[in-house]
């Protein structure tokens, strides 16, 4: 044997003792993920910790309680009211709270608050750890799907309880009455009813059983700010709530507590709590839950960038994640709230589990420019999973959804939300639903009967604030919509460009399905945009049934208005551009592509001061606002105007300075909308997009600057959904300032054009592309087909 050692073995050696980086483990995704960010004055349903990826349980300090925003877990919040379980925009519930000392249950949740400390907290993404300065008492959380578990350590004391406020209003939601019943030493169960909401117009249950580890020494409860014993081991009534008692504690001992809740039954909760968590292994169960977040998070494998990039790149992807949740049990029900009285519903049972999700979900109002690309690329099982509940609400009741709250129509915002994202999903091969059906449900909300005829949040019977029928006989919605039917924004100009690009959407589902008659119909309607674009002053303006435009008229208000007239949550500056169907054709209305990119950096240059945002509720004086969802695909345009370098510029501003953020008080700038903002955050920072939200008979991708050095994307392949495909963008560049692209190489051949086949992305491949720190006017504009 030699003695001597080979050069090329000794290099990597010796690299490593002089590179502490060579030892130091690569972060998983999820460690990656900060839930704190944006964390100041956010929604009740934005902050997420002890909760797996679309889990029904969301477990979760609240800090602050009696609104939808700025409520639930606030970072500034110096108190902690409960931990609850159910954080959605419209329904809440069991909230659960650890004491010590006396019971003061009876006197509401601020009676029984605790201070707490941001130093002596933990929160990661399936795990919360909080010390309770009031109690002595450490308090940690994790979950599974529709279990919730709790580990409570307490300091030495005599007596401990642990509260059940369920009668409490929680967040947005009140509650008509609560049942609560002792069904043993070791568990409770019972169910709170929520109380209507202007959005959610019916009451809607949370059933649930909760178990500990030691039997408790005592079950009693309160009414109406009264404590009293348990009538036949019963709590029940408006304004109740129970606590378990359990005496003379040992310090560092510790109480266990698992709550499985259900939308259906009691029974069902109970159901839950056996199939998902039988056992008391409170580390398995957390580790279980990272190890979902990395499956999840994991499809997207990132190097290079800053660390900070890094950090919001797979929050963004976490807040996807959390914007719906399954509301279906493990037993494939679910609750149908659309008829006079609730009816439970079965999904369709395969190898002893439910085929997909019944999800609860706001609308996705602005989601083919975020959440149907995301989900059609890399997550398909879950746009469809949000397709076929859509489709449950077609087959159960005849009209699809725009969203889902309490098994209930939601009528959020305006418009049909479900078409876009089911055309997508039929576009890119992804549909595992029944495309026939998703038609009829497509076309039947086309015209008067369909969810067109609802303003927003229009319920009851005659609705007609949505303007439909005016759409179909004037070929726009006229101003006079805002005096006609009920219901919340109803802005003509703003339905008028909704409903266009939503009629492109079935146009090509009905092309896909060779239903030619129907394709020349709604491909005539797309072009209705036309109708509400006034060429002299080369915006989108407010038209009165006459046909004369609305005056006086300007781009933007002057004031805080939440919208300017004939717009919804928007200005004409924001919705001219709105016509991802024919973004060719508004270029030449607007005088050509110098003129439309004069006008776009005009916007641009405006909103800059502002951060590209409008402070939430003024959407009306915004030139850009990625605030909210209209302004979502405004910086990608200038590439069809032949200046992808300009793309290139504004949307990388706008990632840095609107969306760069990691701290609590910034990285959204307001609406998020259930993971909105987050899809939009990961597609700008890998450098992919598609103005046309992926609709169409050949869809394309758009590429634009990817932030980080190398990005590799697992997704299911569309033959076979077992099998991961693959899909990396290399991107070469000196500095971090190298922003604009020169070249492109698209599976080792050279790609001078801004967009690409996405099926060339579906089957796998490479894209390099190379940056500099100029523009390069030559790359991006030389269309193949042209």
């Amino acid at each position: 044997m030699s003695n001597k050692i080979s050069i090329t073995k000794i290099l990597p050696i010796l690299f490593c003792l002089f590179n502490i980086d060579c030892f130091a483990q690569q972060p998983e995704p999820v460690d990656l993920v900060n839930p704190l960010i944006n964390t100041s004055e956010c929604r009740f349903d934005f902050f997420a910790s002890a909760v797996v990826p679309m889990g029904m349980v969301m477990l979760s300090p609240d800090t602050k309680h009696g609104d939808l925003w700025g409520c639930g877990y606030q970072w500034k919040e110096g108190y902690i009211f409960d931990f609850s379980h159910v954080h959605n925009a419209q329904t809440a519930g069991v909230p659960v709270m650890p004491v010590t000392g006396a019971c003061k249950g009876h006197l509401g949740l601020q009676a029984s608050k605790s201070a707490f400390s941001h130093e002596k907290e933990v929160v990661k993404m399936g795990y919360h750890k909080v010390y309770l300065e009031y109690y002595g008492i450490t308090a940690e959380l994790t979950a599974t799907c529709r279990v919730g578990m709790h580990r409570y350590t307490f300091p030495e004391t005599e007596e401990a309880h642990v509260l059940f406020d369920i009668g409490a209003a929680i967040g947005p939601t009140k509650m008509d009455y609560a049942y609560v019943r002792q069904t043993s030493p070791t568990e409770i169960e019972g169910y709170s009813i929520q109380t209507p909401t202007l959005r959610r117009p019916k009451p809607t249950l949370v059933h649930f059983v909760a178990q500990v580890n030691k039997p408790f020494d005592g079950f009693a409860g309160w009414k109406n700010s009264v404590l009293i014993e348990a009538e036949n081991r019963i709590i029940e009534g408006k304004e109740s709530g129970a606590y378990l008692t359990f005496r003379n504690l040992k310090a560092g001992e510790s109480i266990l507590l698992k709550v499985a809740i259900s939308n259906v039954s009691i029974g069902n909760a109970r159901l839950n709590m056996a199939a998902e968590l039988p056992h008391w292994n409170f580390e398995q169960v957390v580790n279980e839950a990272r190890t979902a977040w990395n499956d999840y998070l994991g499809r997207f494998r990132i190097e290079g960038g800053s660390h900070e990039q890094q950090v919001k790149f797979y929050t963004d992807l976490m807040h996807v994640g959390i914007g719906k949740h399954v509301a279906n049990d493990v037993n494939g029900d679910y609750i149908d709230n659309t008829s006079t009285l609730p009816i439970i519903r079965q999904l369709p049972i395969s190898n002893g589990k439910p085929e997909h999700a019944f999800l609860e979900a706001d609308g996705l109002w602005g989601a083919q420019w975020n959440l149907n690309i995301l989900w059609s690329l890399v997550y398909s099982e879950y746009g469809n999973w949000m397709a076929e509940t859509f489709l449950d609400y077609y087959r159960n009741v005849g009209t699809l959804s725009r969203g889902s709250w309490g098994g209930n129509y939601t009528y959020v915002m305006v418009g049909d939300h479900a078409t876009p994202l089911l055309a997508a999903l039929m576009s890119t091969g992804r549909a595992t639903f029944d495309k026939e059906l998703a038609y009829a449900g497509s076309r039947k909300n086309a015209f008067p009967g369909g969810i067109r005829d609802r303003a927003g949040y229009e319920f009851g019977q005659n609705p007609s604030g949505g303007g439909i029928d005016w759409y179909i006989e004037y070929g726009y919605v006229p101003v006079e919509i805002k005096d006609r039917g009920a219901g919340f924004h109803r802005g003509g100009t703003s339905m008028t460009l909704e409903y266009a690009y939503q009629d492109w959407c079935i146009a090509h589902m009905a092309k896909q399905l060779n239903k030619q008659s129907d394709v020349d119909l709604f491909m005539k309607r797309s072009e209705y945009w036309r109708n509400v674009f006034d060429p002299t002053s080369g915006w989108a303006r407010p038209r009165l049934k006459s046909g004369e435009w609305l005056e006086p008229f300007t781009p933007v208000t002057e004031g805080n208005a939440f919208s300017a007239a004939g717009f919804i949550e928007g200005s004409s500056a924001t919705y001219t551009f709105y016509v991802p169907q024919n973004i060719n054709g508004l270029i030449e209305s607007m005088g050509g592509n110098e003129k439309f990119a004069e006008i776009l950096d005009g916007n641009f240059e405006k909103a800059k001061p502002y951060r590209f945002v409008t402070p939430h509720g003024q959407h009306g004086k915004g030139w850009v606002d990625y605030e909210n969802q209209p302004s979502c695909e405004i910086a990608h345009l200038f590439s069809y105007a032949g200046m992808p370098w300009k793309t290139q510029y504004w949307v990388r501003q706008v990632k840095d300075i609107t969306f760069g953020g990691i701290t609590p008080q910034d990285g959204y700038n307001g609406d998020e909308d259930q993971g909105q903002m987050g899809a939009l955050g990961v597609l700008m920072a890998i450098g992919l997009f598609d103005v046309h939200g992926l609709v169409g008979e050949y869809p394309m991708l758009e590429i634009t600057s990817p932030v980080f050095d190398r990005i590799t994307i697992s997704f299911p392949s569309v033959e076979n959904l077992d099998k991961h495909n693959t899909f990396e963008i290399i991107a070469k560049r000196k500095t971090a300032e190298d922003i604009y692209i020169q070249k492109v190489k698209l599976n080792g051949e050279t790609h001078n054009y801004f967009r690409f086949p996405m099926t060339d992305f579906l089957k796998g491949g490479t894209l390099e592309i190379e940056l500099g720190a100029k523009p390069s006017k030559e790359w991006g504009i030389n269309d193949p087909d042209k």
